[in-house]
């Protein structure tokens, strides 16, 4: 599959450059990790990018103590079409708060309809509630790229290893081309396991604006 060979290459990269680097021998200092997973449908932002089909995904993480990170993610798609997104960022926390801000570029090397992409995001965790907000700073194929991205999550732990999340967004286009839309989700998780629903009020295609429903499973461990 063309898909695999772009992914274990560019994970192969990845994961040699960051081991070639000297400072990586500080196993204290540094962590690097994989996850790799499965889905009945790739949904992104209540939309489905793999036109509700099955999607594998991987990708590798490097992270340091003092907070910042960096790491390259890929799924599959619809057809041969997959995602591959190269981000970096920061991350901490305050006594009540805990924070995380970063850059990510979405790339679609497989003639995909999506435009690459390159987006800056804050995460602020209240413990309570998760608030995501980000900007686009560029986007092919428009002059206008500046589109925003906002959203609130909160997660509620019905037992040990079990909890629901639910979360309500909003996507709002700076080009009138593209529609803007809100989106809400309601998701269970279970160990290495999730099942959700997505739903969404954009009015085309015909059926955009169908409930979405997705079982995952995903599995991160360190190298």
């Amino acid at each position: 599959m063309q898909y695999s060979k772009y992914l274990l290459a560019s994970l192969f990269v990845v994961t040699s450059s960051l081991l070639a680097s000297p400072s990586y021998a500080a196993q204290d200092d540094y962590q690097l990790s994989a996850n790799f997973g499965v889905t009945s449908n790739y949904i992104w932002r209540g939309v489905s990018r793999s036109n509700n089909m099955a999607a594998a995904s991987g990708g590798v993480d490097y992270n340091n103590k003092k907070g910042a990170y960096a790491g390259v993610w890929s799924s599959s798609m619809a057809g041969d079409d997959y995602e591959l997104d190269f981000y970096g960022g920061y991350s901490g926390k305050t006594k009540s708060t805990k924070y995380d801000a970063g850059l990510i570029m979405y790339n679609y090397p497989g003639g995909s309809n999506y435009q690459d992409t390159t987006e800056a995001y804050l995460n602020m965790d209240f413990s309570v509630m998760t608030l995501q907000a980000a900007l686009t700073l560029s986007k092919q194929g428009t002059s206008q790229p500046n589109d925003i991205y906002l959203s609130a999550a909160t997660e509620l732990e019905l037992k040990k290893d079990l909890s629901l999340t639910l979360l309500v967004g909003t996507y709002q286009f700076d080009d009138p081309a593209y529609e803007s839309y809100f989106h809400v989700r309601a998701a269970i998780s279970k160990g290495e396991f999730s099942f959700a629903l997505d739903k969404n009020n954009k009015s085309r295609p015909g059926n955009a604006g169908d409930i979405h429903f997705a079982a995952s499973w995903s599995r991160a461990f360190d190298l």
